[in-house]
């Protein structure tokens, strides 16, 4: 048997809303290990088990992953409105 490996997920939202300070929670709730915050369109990106934050606006990157908002995100884990 062979365990999956979870695909990366880009996490959108405004500067100061709360991604990097919930960043931890988010890839729990993912089930993501690591965390890339301050990507930029037309950066790299890993394409596995990455939680990716950014502030860019378009969310229609040719990114080969999930692609949802902060608040969406924040759903996921249970905290929605909840920043530290």
């Amino acid at each position: 048997m062979t365990a999956i490996t979870p695909r990366s997920c880009l996490v959108h939202g405004p500067m100061g809303c709360g991604k990097t300070t919930n960043a931890q929670a988010i890839a729990k709730a993912l089930g993501l290990s690591n965390i890339l915050d301050n990507w930029t369109p037309g950066k790299a990106t890993p394409l596995l088990n990455t939680l990716v934050l950014t502030s860019a606006y378009e969310p229609s990157w040719p990114f080969k992953g999930r692609v949802m908002t902060f608040d969406q995100a924040m759903q996921l884990t249970g905290q929605l409105g909840v920043q530290a």
